[in-house]
């Protein structure tokens, strides 16, 4: 199944709108789903299993507390929340690494290692037990693929830039996790405004706002 990447972003946007995210924090996972799709890596599954385990909860329990290691009160860490706290705090990086705990979906947090890195004009490295990637926000070497979820991530600036992966034009999502994205993203009702005209308010072959 071939779909574009715009269309990952707008059943991205829908779809954590319709778990019951923010309006910013579901921008937010829509242009990092977009991100990762556009180096070749398929995010659907990891952020329908996220919204499955974040649906109906309260967000503050996944949320980082700052401290010497980030961490959430709920046990792990949601990696939406927990980019934004890091393009919030990327400045940061430039003294010292910043240590993350438990994070579900960890893939979903690399694109905002990218940004983080692009912010401060920097290669970063995302390390984990058992891999590690690197960014400098527009290109990414992931060296070995991400599960769904990791007992802790550090970020830290680095010299080095490993090959990238080779950019892609369209993306090719698994098609058992774009209907359970689906099926969130149904339960939207998208007023007419400037974003959900961006998004496309409209259908994603067969997904509307009713």
């Amino acid at each position: 199944m071939s779909r574009s990447l715009y269309e990952v972003e707008t059943i991205a946007w829908k779809a954590a709108r319709g778990a019951g995210y923010p309006w910013g924090i579901a921008e937010e996972a829509a242009s990092a789903m977009r991100w990762l799709a556009g180096r070749g890596i398929d995010g659907c599954p990891q952020l329908a299993s996220l919204l499955e385990r974040t649906d109906g909860s309260n967000l503050d329990d996944w949320s980082p507390d700052p401290g010497e290691i980030w961490s959430a009160p709920g046990g792990a860490l949601c990696p939406l929340l927990a980019g934004a706290a890091l393009s919030d705090h990327a400045r940061r990086l430039q003294q010292c690494p910043l240590e993350f705990g438990r994070l579900a979906s960890p893939v979903l947090f690399l694109p905002f290692a990218g940004w983080a890195a692009a912010r401060i004009g920097a290669s970063l490295q995302v390390s984990w037990s058992g891999g590690s990637s690197f960014t400098d926000g527009v290109r990414l070497a992931l060296q070995v693929d991400l599960g769904q979820e990791f007992d802790g991530m550090l970020v830290a600036v680095s010299g080095e830039m490993p090959e990238a992966r080779v950019g892609a034009g369209r993306a090719f999502p698994d098609s058992r996790a774009w209907d359970r994205l689906g099926g969130f993203a149904r339960r939207v009702h998208a007023p007419a405004s400037e974003t959900s005209r961006r998004f496309g308010a409209g259908a994603v072959d067969g997904i509307d706002d009713d």
